[in-house]
């Protein structure tokens, strides 16, 4: 039997559901929701509710609130038949801005429009960019999409299991092509060896924690191996948590020790 479109109602209702979830198990998650639905023109039963979460942490999150969040999320979108676009983003990387990935004018216009649905406003604090470089705009890009996956993994487990595990391979290859990133916007050339930049990046960045980013070059130089473990959705599950804390270990020593922008980082 065709099910019937969402309306109204369900939206409504999923936001009602959603926010007090939130506000009984996560009360220091930032919702907010902007576009179509919070200014009134939605096309309900076709329309996304476009929104984010903005988690009261550093760049390292805590993974298990994460998985939590998108458990509740997962469930009550099914169950509604709502489709949502969140993005999830920390407080530290949000005042920063280097990663983002809104730039000045989308961040302004999130603060005009956007509503606040539940927790403290935390959207007040985005310090939107004006991106010099493309390779920085595509880094926060990409880690913003890996932690968007991380955020809807539930969700795809259930609805959508191939694109949970493009969502695990898709984190590996970012996290794996992050160090020659970070490497050129420190004043270097592009590095083309996963490995090479690996080694120059420890040694721009002193005692920084790159386990994760070895383990997942091993799995990309052994394909065979690499689908053997997205296949199973524990594995590739722990892939996902491991290449989001492998791209915010980078992020947050990089912003440490380079707390002033550049010039081939954003336009002065």
């Amino acid at each position: 039997m065709r099910r019937e479109l969402p309306t109204k109602k369900d939206y409504e209702g999923f936001v009602r559901e959603f926010s007090g979830a939130l506000s009984r198990e996560h009360p220091n998650v930032c919702f907010y929701v902007y576009g179509s639905f919070a200014n009134g023109t939605c096309n309900y039963g076709r329309s996304d509710i476009d929104g984010g979460l903005v988690l009261d942490s550093g760049v390292v999150t805590p993974k298990i609130d994460i998985s939590s969040i998108g458990e509740i999320l997962a469930e009550i979108t099914i169950r509604r038949g709502i489709k949502t676009q969140f993005n999830l983003t920390d407080r530290a990387s949000n005042r920063d801005g280097r990663f983002l990935s809104y730039t000045s004018d989308y961040t302004d216009w999130i603060k005009q429009s956007g509503k606040i649905i539940c927790g403290d406003d935390l959207v007040s604090e985005m310090n939107g960019l004006n991106f010099k470089s493309g390779v920085l705009y595509s880094s926060a890009f990409n880690f913003r999409k890996v932690r968007n996956n991380v955020l809807y993994a539930s969700y795809y487990l259930q609805a959508d299991r191939e694109e949970f595990r493009k969502a695990a391979e898709g984190g590996l290859k970012t996290l794996c092509g992050f160090p020659k990133k970070l490497v050129w916007l420190r004043g270097e050339e592009i590095i083309a060896s996963r490995q090479a930049a690996r080694n120059r990046l420890a040694e721009i960045l002193e005692g920084i924690n790159l386990e994760a980013v070895d383990r997942a070059n091993r799995l990309l130089d052994n394909p065979e191996q690499l689908y053997a473990e997205i296949e199973r959705d524990d594995r590739a599950l722990e892939l996902m948590l491991g290449s989001l804390e492998g791209i915010e270990l980078m992020i947050s020593d990089y912003l440490r020790q380079f707390p002033e922008f550049s010039d081939r980082e954003i336009k002065f």
